[in-house]
Order: C-alpha cells, then sequence, then structure tokens
C-alpha cells in the first residue's frame, strides 16, 4: 500500500477542501490553470503532515483543515515556480503551466497561490493563529532562501555536500518541519512536543529530497510523472552527483576508474552506470534509509497515543517509487 492508498479518505478531504477553497469569480485566465493544478492528483504529504500532527495530541483534524490546506497551497506556488526557473515540460504526469498556458500565466499562478494559502492559514483557532502565522512566514522565507541557494548552484564550480544539506534543508526540509510544527502547535502540544515533531518533520524532508535525487535516476518514469534525468540533463548539484565527485577524489587509479567528472559524462546511461559501478548509488540508498530511521526513532520521543499516522507517512514514503 503506497501514501495514495492509505490515506485515500484524508486525501479526498483535503483535495475538496482546496477547490471549494477557490473562488469561482476569479478571472477565468487565472481560475483555470489554478483548478488544472489543484486537480491534478499529488501525495498531499505535507497536508498529511500537519493534519496527523494535530491529530497526535487527540484533536479534531478539522480544526487543522485550513492550515493543511494552506501548505499545500504554499508547495503548489514552489512546484509552479519551480517549473519555470528549472523549464520543466512535465509536473505529475501532465504539462506544466508554463507549457500549457505561458510563463507570465504561471508566475501570476504562483503568486496568487501564496496569496490565497496565507488566506486559508488565517481560518486557523483563533487562538493559536499568531505561533502559526509566524511558523508559515519563516518557512516561506527559508523556503525562497533555498531555492535561491539551488539556483546559485547551477553556476557553482565547487559545491560541498554540507552546503548542499543546508540548501535542501531550506528549500524541501523546512516546509516538511514547518507543516508539522504548525500541527503540533493547533494539536495542543507543548514545546517539547513541537520541537519533537519539529526535528521529525526536517529530517523526513532531508530524507525525501534525497531519496527524490536517487528517483530521477532510477526510477520508472511513466510513475515519476515527469522525465528521468531531468536535474542530470540540467546540471543540477544533487546529493548524487556530489556524492559521485566526492567518490572520485577517494578512489584509487588502481581500481582502473579514470577520472571523469559529471559533465564529461554526457549520457544518463553513461552516468547511471558509473554511479552503479562505483558503488555511489547503493550508498545514498543506505543513508536514505538511515535517514527515514532516524525520523522514526525521533517519533519514539513523543509521548503521546496518536502517533501511528505520522509513522504511516514515513513508511509510506520509504518505499514510495515516484
Amino acid at each position: 500500500m503506497d501514501i495514495l492508498s492509505n490515506n485515500k479518505t484524508v486525501i479526498e478531504r483535503i483535495n475538496q477542501y482546496l477547490l471549494n477553497s477557490i473562488d469561482p469569480n476569479m478571472p477565468p485566465s487565472l481560475l483555470k490553470p489554478i483548478r488544472y493544478f489543484l486537480e491534478n492528483p499529488s501525495k498531499k504529504i505535507r497536508p498529511l503532515l500537519t493534519l496527523y500532527s494535530c491529530g497526535a495530541f487527540g484533536r479534531n483534524l478539522d480544526d487543522a483543515i485550513p492550515a493543511a490546506a494552506a501548505v499545500e497551497l504554499f508547495h503548489d506556488f514552489t512546484l509552479v515556480h519551480d517549473d519555470i526557473m528549472d523549464k520543466d515540460d512535465l509536473r505529475r504526469g501532465k504539462p506544466t503551466i508554463h507549457v500549457k498556458w505561458d510563463s507570465g500565466t504561471a508566475i501570476m499562478v504562483g503568486d496568487a497561490l501564496i496569496g490565497l494559502s496565507f488566506q486559508e492559514l488565517t481560518k486557523s483557532p483563533p487562538e493559536k493563529l499568531g505561533p502559526v502565522v509566524k511558523i508559515f512566514s519563516e518557512a516561506l522565507v527559508k523556503v525562497c532562501e533555498g531555492q535561491a541557494m539551488d539556483k546559485a548552484f547551477e553556476t557553482t564550480e565547487n559545491v560541498t555536500i554540507a552546503e548542499y544539506m543546508e540548501m535542501i534543508s531550506k528549500k524541501t526540509a523546512w516546509l516538511f518541519k514547518a507543516s508539522c510544527e504548525i500541527g503540533a502547535v493547533i494539536g495542543g502540544g507543548n514545546d517539547e512536543e513541537i520541537a519533537i515533531l519539529s526535528d521529525f518533520g526536517k529530517t523526513l524532508g532531508l530524507a525525501f529530497q534525497i531519496q527524490d535525487d536517487l528517483l530521477d535516476f532510477v526510477a520508472d518514469e511513466s510513475k515519476l510523472g515527469k522525465k528521468v534525468g531531468s536535474d542530470f540533463k540540467m546540471d543540477k548539484k544533487t546529493y548524487i552527483t556530489l556524492k559521485y565527485r566526492e567518490m572520485l577524489e577517494t578512489t584509487s587509479q588502481s581500481e582502473n576508474y579514470s577520472e571523469h567528472e559529471v559533465e564529461d559524462l554526457k549520457s544518463l546511461e553513461e552516468f547511471s552506470k558509473r554511479i552503479t559501478e562505483l558503488g555511489v548509488v547503493k550508498m545514498v540508498e543506505n543513508y536514505v534509509d538511515n535517514l527515514f530511521q532516524k525520523s522514526t526513532d525521533i517519533l519514539d520521543n513523543l509521548k503521546v497515543a496518536y502517533k501511528s499516522d505520522l509513522y504511516s507517512i514515513a513508511k509510506s514514503l520509504e518505499r514510495r517509487q515516484f
């Protein structure tokens, strides 16, 4: 069972709420692409984390539905703008907004989505609104910082793995972290409990992103929903390419490995073969497994009765193929 099957009922509730949150009187030039994007099925990981972090403390999930919608709209904003910057043709198996319409429309849609996300966030329980808005606003800044670092890395000669980890901790993991924190605040968690769920979300987000880097090379394209090797073709710095370069520096010439930088390997097939031969794929798989295990170990420190759904999310993501 994957994350979509395991959480079908809750995901349907989120989807319906999102569609109902869109004003049908919007200009068609904005309404149509927004609905097009929202109607495209997705895993809804971040809103699920918000809902289940709230539910971990026994509070009704309905209290966190607006905030869950807010984090999903936030995420969708980043995807629409990322697709423009990365020149991606497909998102979730369908043409991206800037391809189906144009870049101007896609920019406008992204802007509207982040506005809609704040609109939904303000519907959170009034007594929790202050800390929730603070967490959400900080996440917006950090995610943009992470995206800026990612773009800068495209023209940076030497990027270290530590720098890369800092980048994904902001661009990807921070919203996982914030999703859990917001849910925990609404659920009524104390400072220690919120910190535990924050750590869980961050670790899960790191595992998710590095796993995503790996899937860009080894996934089934029909399941992935986008072209395999898209990051490689854009010469983006990923955990895989950086680990490969690190391995080159430590691999002896006597082992019959010539030093080929990533840019010297012209095809995805060449690079995939080399990272398999060097053991990079296996090494990254093990690292990702360890991060997923660490995330569930962190949950063991949460002394509440209703945390099985959070375990389930982590385990479903660990097994994902897309």
